[in-house]
């Protein structure tokens, strides 16, 4: 019996050591809300269940009612706020428009867990062309990981912009540290400007013009992917990305 209690105890503890932690990452440009109540988005991310949620086009109390982009629902409101409520997680918002159809417009990420710290950088952009930034979250895990979840939306409208944006994306991440990146970089895979993110990030996932990806390249296993592409919620689908952490 004593033989039988050992050989389990040391089955338990070899469980212990080998455990890994992993994380359920998703990005999801949400659209401005233009297709779907909040409420319907936020139901969404509250069934994957995921730790950590990078949102692009969120907003915040804007008032899209004029003739040329007309929004019957989700006016008026403070999109993350609502978001962080309703899927019971932690939430940050950063802006990148100041005035925005009243209101404000930037990227938003929501986390399971709670963040050590947030900044914002704001992204290099031509004059006379929309600014964009990336906002950083330092989160600590129960158990001691720590890693950063980079978010960020690329401009189109200008291509300069978008290489000199990525370049700036790239300059982020720091030697010995874990890093995750997500967002829509108006970029497929294939293009320059995905070229050079891929210089320094390893893309797990890619989707149009959705990805994410981390760093260093071996300091993450990818375990699953998902793009959900019956997801009607937006114009984007959600992708989503389960990562194992590497020590």
């Amino acid at each position: 019996m004593k033989k039988i209690i050992s050989i389990l105890l040391g089955i338990c503890l070899c469980g212990g050591v080998f455990a890994q932690t992993q994380l359920k990452i998703i990005s999801f440009n949400i659209h401005a809300g233009y297709d779907a109540p909040i409420a319907d988005i936020a139901a969404f991310i509250k069934e994957q269940d995921p730790d950590i949620v990078a949102l692009q086009e969120v907003e915040y109390y804007t008032n899209r009612t004029g003739a040329n982009t007309p929004r019957p629902i989700n006016n008026n409101i403070n999109m993350l706020n609502e978001l962080a409520y309703l899927t019971g997680m932690h939430g940050m918002f950063y802006v990148t428009l100041e005035k925005c159809y009243g209101g404000k417009f930037g990227n938003a990420i929501l986390s399971k867990h709670s963040f050590d710290e947030t900044r914002r950088i704001m992204l290099p952009c031509a004059a006379g062309t929309e600014q964009r930034n990336a906002a950083i979250a330092d989160i600590k895990l129960p158990d001691g990981t720590e890693f950063s979840i980079v978010d960020t939306h690329i401009d189109m409208s200008k291509l300069d912009n978008g290489m000199s944006q990525i370049k700036e994306v790239n300059r982020i991440p720091q030697l010995g540290k874990h890093y995750i990146v997500a967002g829509d970089m108006n970029r497929r895979v294939g293009t320059a400007e995905i070229n050079e993110l891929s210089s320094v990030w390893t893309l797990a996932l890619s989707r149009e013009f959705d990805h994410i990806g981390y760093y260093p390249a071996n300091g993450w296993v990818v375990k699953e992917t998902k793009v959900f592409s019956d997801n009607q919620l937006s114009d984007h689908y959600p992708i989503m990305v389960i990562l194992e952490f590497v020590k």
